[in-house]
């Protein structure tokens, strides 16, 4: 368990102290080692698991009365289930390796619990002082404290957002995962953004360019005038930033291109957030080659009297859905003869950040975090409209080719 999250929390150094048997797993306050009764009567071991509220490192007063317990039905010392505790049958994982089987519920007379030695202890007296009853021996308080891998954690601090929403499990799906955002402008910063709060195992950022005043209007978050005298590196800027939260920041000042394109070699998955055609050929080409999935963001503006009217394009390419990039032309890769809408250098930071967010999400979609019913792999967002064009869609028929116009809806066989 982390020896600073300790150290600063008064309530977790007494449950230390008393000899619980305490870790942090995924953002949750675990207590192993609690005896219990089943409904055999037989004295058994058990966990108890608590969502964990914090602040910085140094834990809140809990903001509900329930934990989970992890073990047969908790029983006196009858055999009898606390039914005034136990209140559902929960057999599933909170997080990865979490599993748990029981939603139990407690709390102290009319208000709620002033910190976590109080609300660790009421569970455990409530439980153990049955198993107690027949055994005089068996206590929770063990003496031994678990320590907390941190190494584990891509994270600098715990993610409690993660075990407040309840989505652990489905986070476990991108961990693990090495994934390169080309370009950091406003799409690549607004995706890093997004990125970096989930557990993958490493990040690389990739462009040449210098952060510069133009800049700042249109990434996260706010640049104080120092940063801009600096004439930081846009990778160096962002690392600086989201390295206080991420581990596996891995800034390359550089651009991708016939000298550089081994670098992308071990990654898993690559956002395309650059402007321009001209290169996206030999990129594409090279994604393709190392079988690594990407999307490709695109936005092109025009600037009339009426307002900003336009676009934003989407390409989700993965080693089984290709030919759409190329029999459709779903990436502009040709900037000779007309305009390229995708690149005509008028951007705004809330487009931006939709852009990002609608990459990130069919990101996460292709991963099995969000639902995909549809499978699009081509998706336009009309600015003026607000209208979402989905196409090129993989979620058909059988005897189906991939589609190629707007997306209605095949349940899969």
């Amino acid at each position: 368990m982390s020896r600073q999250l300790i150290s600063r929390s008064a309530d977790l150094t007494r449950l230390v102290d008393d000899g619980y048997d305490l870790s942090v797993v995924h953002g949750y306050l675990v207590v192993d080692h609690v005896p219990y009764v089943d409904d055999q009567r037989r004295v058994r071991m058990g966990r108890l698991v608590s969502r964990l509220d914090l602040a910085g490192d140094c834990t809140v007063a809990p903001r509900d009365h329930q934990s989970w317990f992890a073990g047969a039905v908790p029983c006196d010392s009858q055999g009898r289930r606390l039914t005034e505790m136990v209140h559902l049958n929960f057999g599933g994982n909170l997080a990865q390796g979490l599993k748990v089987d029981h939603l139990l519920c407690s709390r102290p007379l009319g208000r709620e619990f002033v910190d976590y030695h109080e609300k660790v202890s009421t569970f455990v007296r409530q439980i153990s002082c049955h198993a107690a009853a027949l055994d005089p021996t068996a206590t929770a308080r063990t003496g031994s404290v678990v320590a907390d891998d941190e190494g584990r954690s891509p994270f600098h601090y715990v993610d409690t957002a993660t075990s407040r929403s309840g989505t652990g499990a489905l986070a476990a799906r991108l961990a693990g995962q090495s994934v390169g955002i080309i370009g950091l402008g406003g799409t690549g910063s607004y995706v890093l953004d997004f990125v970096s709060k989930t557990p993958v195992h490493a990040i690389h950022l990739f462009d040449d360019d210098v952060f510069l005043q133009h800049n700042a209007f249109r990434a996260p978050g706010s640049a104080s005038v120092d940063d801009l005298t600096r004439r930081l590196s846009k990778v160096e800027y962002l690392d600086r930033i989201y390295s206080r939260l991420h581990r596996g920041i891995v800034p390359h000042r550089t651009k991708i291109g016939p000298s550089t394109y081994a670098m992308l070699d071990g990654l898993d998955f690559v956002f395309v957030c650059t402007d321009g055609a001209s290169h996206k050929r030999d990129l594409v080409l090279q994604l393709e080659q190392r079988g690594l999935a990407f999307i490709d963001v695109g936005m092109g503006l025009n600037v009339t009297e009426a307002g900003l009217g336009g676009s934003v394009r989407l390409t989700t390419s993965t080693p089984a859905s290709r030919d759409h990039v190329w029999k459709r032309a779903r990436i502009p890769m040709d900037s000779s003869g007309a305009e390229d809408i995708y690149s005509t250098g008028v951007q705004v930071a809330d487009l931006n950040a939709l852009a990002a967010s609608l990459a990130v999400i069919r990101w996460k979609r292709l991963l099995g975090f969000y639902r995909d019913e549809e499978g699009e792999h081509f998706s336009v967002h009309a600015v003026e409209a607000n209208h979402l064009l989905n196409e090129d869609c993989s979620r058909v028929g059988p005897d189906d080719e991939m589609l190629g116009g707007p997306c209605d809806f095949v349940e899969p066989p």
